[in-house]
């Protein structure tokens, strides 16, 4: 499953002890009744925007990257994880490597990738300012990472 949120899409919610913008949460909201795993925040205070992910570190482990301007590249996702693409800044498009698909993303959208199996994404940054930050979520006590929107 993949899923595209444009910046503006949770309504430029606020966590209230950062005052940082919400990009994406599991789950995305308390009315859910299912227990917290991972919220992943835009910081744009700053001189440049900062992304941070709050997570359950019994239940998931993470590694972060930021990718900057005129980057190609491909990312790997292991079966069971997710991958969350946030947009810094100018333009990025992440694809299949192989199609059928590919989203365009902009400062403060955020791209989630889950499923089952392996998958292999075209990582493409414009030249000049263009910057991601991708983040890899793993379970540790779960085969599979589940989210539901």
């Amino acid at each position: 499953m993949w899923m595209l949120i444009r910046a503006n899409a949770l309504g430029g919610e606020t966590a209230a002890e950062s005052g940082a913008r919400i990009l994406a949460a599991c789950p995305d909201s308390a009315e859910r009744g299912d227990p917290w795993r991972w919220t992943v925040e835009l910081d744009e205070s700053g001189p440049e925007p900062a992304v941070a992910l709050d997570a359950d570190a019994s239940y998931i482990s993470s590694e972060s990257h930021r990718y900057t301007g005129g980057y190609t590249g491909v990312l790997q996702r292991g079966a069971g994880e997710q991958l969350v693409v946030t947009g810094l800044a100018g333009e990025a498009l992440v694809a299949a490597e192989d199609g059928p698909w590919e989203r365009w993303l902009r400062a403060g959208d955020v791209f989630i990738v889950e499923g089952e199996e392996a998958e292999t994404l075209r990582l493409s940054l414009a030249a000049g300012n263009a910057a991601v930050q991708v983040i890899t979520l793993a379970p540790r006590q779960a085969k599979v990472l589940r989210w539901v929107p």
